[in-house]
């Protein structure tokens, strides 16, 4: 009888303690594939700049104070074309003055493609960036799009995203709340 209360003790305890893992250290409602794209390495931001439609050139200075998320992308890229929708709600989940996502397009030549893609798709949350030279990209050693950087509030890189994400997903948003002041 005491060797069957210990061991019901024991597993009882390991049961507990496998519970409380599951629970906090792993995030059940993101999938493991999407998980091993993240990539968490504080380090300074990029210093490249960007523009708006109107040719206004932008670094990650002039947005200091809020956490962003910037999205790098291009309309031949059909994973990037595919995400953006759910970038657009996930940004309308947020006030644009404590967080606010940088959709930064590095088509060559004409912005026209980007803005048409953004009236068709009803992109309206999101604001249109350009680095058509692609300098952000060579800076941060991007591989491929789409690639989406998480700046905090003093422009350092907190996380790095690799691909195509559901930006629905709520993990995001709870990850996202978490570095908001």
């Amino acid at each position: 009888m005491y060797i069957y209360m210990k061991s019901y003790y024991l597993s009882s305890k390991l049961l507990l303690v496998y519970a409380t893992i599951l629970l906090f250290c792993n995030p059940l409602y993101i999938s493991a594939e999407e998980f091993k794209k993240i990539i968490f390495d504080e380090k300074p931001g990029f210093i490249s700049d960007f523009e708006d439609l109107n040719s206004v050139k932008y670094d990650l200075s002039d947005l200091s104070g809020k956490l962003i998320l910037v999205n790098l992308w291009a309309t031949w890229c059909k994973p990037c074309k595919e995400e953006m929708p759910s970038l657009d709600r996930l940004q309308g989940k947020f006030d644009k003055n404590k967080f606010k996502i940088i959709a930064i397009n590095l088509d060559r030549g004409p912005k026209d493609k980007a803005k048409k893609f953004f009236l068709d798709n009803n992109i309206k949350e999101l604001d249109l960036y350009f680095d058509s030279k692609n300098n952000i990209p060579r800076e941060i050693k991007a591989l491929g799009l789409p690639v989406t950087i998480l700046i905090d509030q003093e422009g350092k890189q907190i996380a790095k995203y690799i691909g195509p994400a559901d930006w629905d997903n709520q993990y995001f948003t709870d990850l996202f709340s978490q570095y908001l002041f």
